[in-house]
């Protein structure tokens, strides 16, 4: 390590701030991800969580119960009465059930609402049309973005660190326990829309939009009756980037030779990260963060949280900052996440199409 480059990355930012006056929080849906990630995210960092409402009251009981939320809604009605526009929804509902919520949300509230912002893009778009016949202030809880880890590359390169990014990779190859979710084998998709999603959002928020999107979707016999279990996919920068992503979450020959891992490369400089969350699903390990810069060498920057529970207290804490006057900048805006959901529809339509069958010889 050279203590150049030790100085010019121990600054990146890797948190977000908090409100100075947080509302409180309703949630809608009281499903694994609340539990997981919502809920310790905002006992963590102290933002208030006021009521919850599920379908399924005595699922909404038990995790209220468990987390000292006060008030279990009994219907969806009450909930949206008792938040109103002085508060936060937080949707974490199925996409299917996000647009006929929506519709029902107070005019002038304020809304994080889970990923993906539907089931696909034209839904999408019909969700951004009435949140804003609404005058809804919005954001996807694409919570990527907001991990230690990635704020500190996008810090990186936004201070030019790196120079120009040339080369951007996810490459996995882990076991993801597809069975834990019952709905799965119901979706016409699976990798891309509810995994890769998070990929496609981040990128396009570290190096813009891509021209276009080749992918392929592909099944795995373990999972014979679910749509598919793992993708190929480039992103078409021109002749500037090599964006690429490699996913296999059927891998099931470790912990030999598993790999989760993300790098960024530019003229100057390039980060290494190791996914540690999705080296064991179950027993997840810390990630590690390795930068370069220009005349350095390889150093480990320590991280000061994880993607499970930080960055979803992160989106929040910039949704509310933003609504506070706070923030500037709405980083996962609903009016931005609609690209991201337009790149998945893509994807999945490149999947479908196929590539080029060589001419015969």
């Amino acid at each position: 390590m050279t203590s150049d480059t030790a100085t010019s990355i121990s600054g990146l930012q890797q948190t977000w701030p908090m409100p100075s006056n947080p509302r409180p929080i309703t949630i809608l849906g009281a499903g694994g991800i609340v539990r997981d990630g919502h809920l310790p995210a905002y006992r963590k960092m102290g933002l208030p969580v006021s009521g919850v409402f599920d379908v399924n009251v005595d699922v909404a009981r038990k995790l209220a119960a468990d987390f000292d939320v006060p008030v279990v809604h009994k219907t969806l009605d009450d909930a949206l009465a008792a938040c109103g526009t002085s508060g936060v929804f937080d949707l974490a509902l199925p996409p299917a059930a996000i647009l006929s919520t929506v519709e029902k949300l107070p005019q002038g509230s304020v809304a994080l609402i889970q990923k993906p912002l539907g089931p696909e893009g034209a839904t999408a778009r019909r969700i951004v049309d009435a949140l804003d016949a609404s005058r809804i202030t919005a954001a996807t809880n694409f919570q990527l973005r907001f991990t230690p880890s990635m704020l500190a590359i996008r810090d990186a390169a936004r201070k030019g660190l790196f120079g120009d990014i040339v080369d951007v990779e996810v490459r996995l190859a882990v076991y993801m326990p597809w069975e834990l979710w019952s709905f799965i084998p119901h979706l016409d998709a699976v990798e891309i829309p509810l995994h890769s999603i998070h990929y496609l959002d981040w990128i396009r928020s570290l190096i813009g939009e891509p021209d276009s999107v080749y992918a392929k979707a592909v099944k795995h016999p373990r999972y014979a009756s679910q749509a598919d279990a793992r993708s190929s996919i480039i992103l078409d920068y021109g002749d500037r980037v090599r964006c690429a992503l490699s996913l296999n979450h059927t891998y099931n020959f470790g912990p030999e030779h598993i790999e989760a891992t993300i790098r960024v490369e530019g003229t100057r400089g390039a980060a290494h990260l190791t996914v540690g969350y999705l080296v064991d699903y179950i027993r997840p390990v810390p990630e590690k963060l390795e930068i370069i810069t220009e005349g350095g060498r390889w150093t480990e920057l320590p991280l000061k949280g994880e993607r499970v529970p930080d960055a979803f207290g992160f989106v929040m804490a910039n949704l509310q900052r933003y609504v506070a006057g706070e923030d500037q900048a709405l980083d996962t805006d609903v009016h931005d996440s609609v690209r991201t959901m337009a790149l998945v529809d893509a994807a999945l339509k490149s999947s479908r199409i196929g590539g080029v069958v060589p001419d015969a010889i």
